[in-house]
């Protein structure tokens, strides 16, 4: 969970540094680096230097690396834990320590372990003769290896009346296929066991979710992801995935943050998934049990920290003093063994992506209602892979070689 505050800071880990020795972010800032990601994030590399974010987890070790400008020395890296007043929702920025690089391969290396006690968000600098480093930064890669287990076991959360409205199937039935799935496609890691839960019988929140009525993400209450009923009393440090009636936006199945990170309580904590979802035409459809089970994997794997194969119109969207910009340095994941659709853009189709709802870092799975300019989305070289944007009928999904290194690599960073 990341820390709050109410405009106190609070002293940082690491030896005091004398003011002068420290250049804080001189702008909000915009951009997270997450560890593994794979991504080419030219705009991390553009704004490392001014102040990124970072999501940092306890006992894990972290490389920051990038390319060498030899017009330049090298910049000393400062790293600030964030706080945020959420009165005025403004970040106040605590040092943590000030690194020094190694050279390796024409790259500088900056090494540090996270002391932090639970995850954090930190920010950058990058400073050289007590200014910002006037040099060029590239290929900008943040490694991370944990100290956590490589198994896990999932909550599976029924809100609502669920119960009553799925078709042909009972929830028992889908926790049984959504356990098998998950230890199909995780083949890399181990998933212990699935708890099927109901909101109404959570020991201290439950009068909160009456089983007998249906729960709408974005309309039953403020918070869209449901938080608080992540670390389930009995069975915390699991995976706990949501599952409401249904989503308010346009064909969307379900949704995730993007590495999460948190598989205990608070925010981050859940993935949530819709029974039902919405069409263009305001009526309400069931989904397959096989639906939700892809769609329970696919964020999943947003939450270990996957990125879309092929980035649709809402993961190009930041929010910026409450306006949204287009950030275009990632179309795709940047990884060696999964290929993009660059048609699937230019077509226009994944502009359905950036639903209503308006929340950017928030990964969506969508079912499309429309076809552009007789392209088929079908013949995209990734739509066999389970990180693809969109759901497809009868398609055999699958993670890469690759994407189960990141996810296995993730879950051992995450504490549980």
């Amino acid at each position: 969970m990341f820390i709050f505050c109410s405009g106190i800071l609070l002293l940082g880990c690491s030896d005091e540094e004398s003011a002068a020795d420290i250049l804080l972010p001189d702008r909000e800032p915009l951009f997270t680096l997450f560890p593994n990601d794979l991504a080419q994030n030219d705009s991390i590399a553009a704004n490392l230097g001014h102040g990124i974010f970072m999501i940092v987890h306890p006992k894990a070790t972290y490389q920051l690396s990038f390319d060498i400008d030899p017009n330049y020395e090298a910049p000393e890296l400062q790293l600030f834990r964030v706080l945020v007043n959420t009165t005025d929702l403004t970040y106040h920025f605590n040092q943590t320590r000030t690194l020094e690089p190694k050279v390796v391969d024409g790259r500088y290396v900056y090494e540090f372990i996270c002391e932090e006690s639970s995850a954090n968000l930190w920010a950058t600098t990058l400073a050289l003769d007590g200014e910002f480093f006037p040099g060029k930064v590239s290929n900008v890669r943040l490694t991370g290896e944990g100290a956590y287990s490589d198994h896990f076991s999932i909550n599976l959360i029924a809100v609502g009346n669920i119960e009553e409205e799925i078709e042909g199937y009972s929830l028992n039935e889908l926790a049984e296929s959504m356990l098998k799935s998950f230890r199909k496609h995780y083949r890399n890691i181990t998933i212990d066991t699935l708890y099927l839960k109901y909101a109404h019988n959570h020991p201290t929140l439950g009068k909160k979710y009456p089983k007998d009525e249906p729960w709408i993400s974005g309309v039953s209450s403020e918070d869209m992801m449901l938080s608080e009923l992540g670390g389930w009393p009995g069975s915390e440090n699991a995976l706990d995935i949501v599952l409401v009636h249904y989503i308010k936006a346009n064909g969307v199945l379900g949704y995730s943050d993007i590495f999460s990170g948190n598989m205990g309580s608070g925010y981050g904590s859940t993935v949530v998934l819709g029974s039902h979802y919405i069409t263009p035409y305001g009526t309400e459809e069931p989904v397959s049990i096989s639906d939700i089970v892809e769609t329970a994997v696919h964020e999943t794997g947003h939450f270990f920290g996957l990125r879309h194969t092929t980035a649709s119109s809402a993961d190009l969207e930041k929010s910026y003093n409450g306006e949204f910009i287009s950030d275009y340095s990632n179309l795709e994941d940047g990884i060696e063994d999964t290929p993009y659709c660059r048609e699937a853009q230019m077509s226009g189709l994944l502009k359905s992506a950036a639903s209503d709802m308006h929340n950017p870092g928030i990964q969506y799975r969508i079912r499309l209602f429309e076809k552009a300019g007789g392209f088929d989305i079908r013949d995209c070289p990734d739509a066999n892979n389970m990180m693809f944007p969109t759901a497809l009928d009868n398609m055999e999904l699958s993670f890469s070689k690759q994407q189960l290194e990141i996810i296995r690599k993730s879950l051992m960073i995450f504490p549980h």
